[in-house]
């Protein structure tokens, strides 16, 4: 099955992971540009506006690929797209979200479910009002270019780009490297909160497990998982 496309869907994510047994073909998914009900990393919300964003989910249906591999070929893609087409320095920051300017561009959720990955895309494009947001994270492609796109063409560009990298799922060492070459806040002295606590570190890079490494103010370098550590903006 081909993407299929909704005028409106509450979470391509859920609605794919609901309807599995039609979406066994690689590259096979939903997608919309009015997401009433998504949902991102640490199971926060996914604000979509109408026709202004897009969302997409597709599956890949090889359960033998280690996830981290996957996790790290879909953020590098996607980080490569937007920047291929904005013609600005792009970023991931840690696990999988794709920034610009330090702001928050586009969202990434990867799922499995009996055996088939599913991978959901959030891409803020047109939207210029984020005041239900916080301004210092979020932006789109609209307000950092000053120029328009076609949501429609954005998602088929992007499902190539997709099918055009499925190799790479192959090679484990390039993606760790390659995902760790775009590390937001690399090498720079940050702010994050850690068990409550404000401290400052310095991100080294994320290990072969997905673990950030974080060189905190007495020189030590401490592991954590997605849930241990949050970014602070100043």
């Amino acid at each position: 099955m081909p993407l299929k496309f909704f005028e409106k869907i509450d979470s391509t994510n859920e609605y794919v992971k609901e309807n599995l047994l039609y979406f066994k073909e690689n590259f096979s998914g939903v997608y919309t540009f009015n997401q009433l009900q998504g949902k991102g990393q640490r199971e926060n919300s996914w604000l979509c506006e109408p026709q202004k964003n897009i969302a997409l989910t597709f599956c890949l249906a090889n359960s033998s690929i280690p996830p981290l591999s996957v996790s790290f070929w879909v953020a590098i893609v996607v980080r490569n797209f937007i920047e291929k087409i904005t013609h600005l320095s792009t970023s991931i920051k840690w696990p999988n979200d794709i920034l610009i300017k330090r702001k928050k561009i586009c969202g990434i959720l990867i799922e499995k479910s009996k055996g088939t990955f599913i991978i959901g895309i959030g891409i803020n494009v047109l939207q210029t009002d984020f005041s239900d947001l916080d301004l210092l994270r979020a932006s789109s492609l609209s307000l950092l270019t000053s120029k328009s796109y076609s949501l429609s063409s954005l998602v088929n560009h992007l499902l190539i780009n997709f099918k055009e990298n499925y190799s790479l799922l192959d090679h484990s060492e390039y993606l760790y490297k390659t995902y760790n070459n775009y590390l937001f806040g690399k090498n720079l002295i940050m702010s994050f909160k850690i068990k409550n606590s404000i401290v400052k570190g310095r991100i080294k890079g994320v290990d072969e497990d997905g673990l950030l490494l974080l060189e905190l103010e007495n020189k030590l370098i401490e592991k954590f998982k997605i849930k241990e550590i949050e970014f602070l903006y100043e």
